[in-house]
């Protein structure tokens, strides 16, 4: 564990209220990646309405933010650094959504084939760890007897507050959007991980469907948020049924995707817009922000009274666990839930040197790994190494709470490099199973 200080906003706790954010005029929304199997399903020149449907895949579904003319389908650089497919969108036109009365539909009412259905059609992605279809994460940990719901009411990055301010100001249509999951997948139990440095007083007597446990964890330490430590917070609490059973099979999710949940289910409206934090040394004000995905950094950066200083970087999702971008052109996505502008003083040496052996990070990894021997493994061309090939298996209990990074003084990209890995050596080993396989024999005859 370490404390979050040297992570900390300077904005926790002085933001008191969002603000809506003024449409682009141009929102250039992400549509896939590059090797993405999705189809698009609008062309140059087109008419879409708000929330009509633009682009759809067996991963997700992706409406328009804004009513207006497509100027272009094209390639650039999206928010976690990849390359991928983005729709320019003029905005014109008249609403779908804003600006109407919604009128609350009778969830309970759904069965949960129906409730999966939806949430795929409006394009719910689950943003608890990395970003992907909440619906097809439910069917498949349902394969593998999924019990539990947990949902997760404070940001994993300490850098962060959209997360803990949503679910001050909006934690009722988060409960309503947990109880449909729940009923979603079936599950047996929800879980509510608060940070229990604030006032949490809920009352879940509105509802008698799977029964309810919350769970507090010290926000004031690091790492807190990930599924690592929620389950063993979960377990040093309770020794009731079903939430003693917790482990790293049951379905996670954050605020902001039950949130999304609420509206998409609750109000029919599809996932067109986000809570960003906005933040940095380098804008006159900061803000938590609702704005429309497809909103570019430097149009984000307006809303917020432009720069008081010359920005040297940007920061997405957190300086902790987040990624840097250099592009003001950069959209916000579905999976966006802070923009930090930082100025020269603030960026860190960037030169990487030669492990010094220091053992820093075997020290401060919070799950007892070897980040060295790790990156090691991963870069070195040996494949017959047994004690580094062994090493490799350990990757899979990675948190990825990057705090190996933070203490590297020969600035190693440790956390990122073990990502790679994890994501890597199930293939690998897939691959090595196959080959060792005895082929059946050809009958010549």
């Amino acid at each position: 564990m370490a404390l979050i200080y040297d992570f900390l906003s300077e904005d926790a706790g002085l933001i008191t209220k969002s603000v809506t954010g003024f449409f682009p005029t141009v929102a250039v929304i992400p549509l896939k990646h590059t090797d993405e199997d999705i189809d698009v399903l609008i062309k140059k020149d087109s008419m879409v309405k708000e929330g009509q449907l633009i682009a759809k895949g067996p991963e997700c579904s992706v409406h328009s933010s804004l009513p207006g003319k497509v100027m272009d389908i094209c390639e650039q650089t999206l928010a976690d650094g990849l390359q991928g497919i983005v729709a320019k969108i003029e905005f014109s036109g008249s609403f779908t959504y804003t600006g109407k009365k919604q009128i609350p539909a009778d969830w309970k009412a759904y069965d949960s084939n129906l409730i999966l259905a939806m949430l795929k059609e409006k394009g719910i992605i689950n943003t608890f760890a990395k970003p992907c279809c909440l619906t097809n994460q439910i069917n498949e940990l349902s394969e593998n007897c999924a019990l539990l719901l947990t949902v997760r009411l404070f940001s994993e990055d300490p850098s962060r507050c959209s997360d803990s301010f949503i679910t001050l100001n909006y934690f009722e249509k988060i409960k309503t959007g947990a109880y449909i999951v729940a009923k979603a997948m079936n599950a047996k139990g929800i879980i509510f991980a608060y940070d229990n440095n604030s006032v949490f007083n809920p009352d879940f007597s509105d509802y008698n469907g799977a029964p309810v446990f919350t769970v507090g964890i010290d926000a004031k330490s690091y790492p807190c948020g990930f599924m690592h430590e929620i389950v063993q917070a979960v377990k040093n609490s309770t020794k009731e049924l079903p939430f003693k059973k917790i482990g790293n099979r049951e379905l996670f999710i954050d605020c902001q995707t039950a949130l999304a949940v609420y509206d998409a289910i609750v109000l029919g409206i599809p996932l067109i817009s986000r809570y960003v934090h906005v933040t940095g040394d380098c804008l006159n004000a900061a803000a938590i922000t609702k704005i429309r995905i497809g909103t570019t950094l430097k149009d984000l950066a307006m809303q917020c009274g432009g720069f008081k200083r010359k920005t040297a970087g940007i920061i997405i999702n957190g300086v902790v666990t987040g990624n840097t971008v250099d592009s003001m052109d950069i959209p916000v996505s579905k999976d966006v839930k802070s923009v930090s502008f930082i100025p020269q003083a603030m960026v860190p040496d960037q030169q990487i040197e030669d492990c010094s052996r220091c053992g820093n990070c075997i020290d401060i990894c919070p799950v007892g790994l070897y980040p060295e021997s790790l990156y090691r493994s991963y870069t070195t061309q040996n494949k017959d190494d047994m004690h580094l090939n062994l090493i490799k298996q350990t990757a899979i209990l990675c948190t990825e709470c990057a705090l190996c990074n933070s203490v590297c003084p020969s600035r190693i990209p440790l956390s990122q490099t073990i990502k790679a890995l994890k994501e890597r050596t199930p293939k690998e080993t897939k691959e090595t199973k196959e080959t060792k396989e005895p082929k059946e024999p050809i009958d010549e005859k």
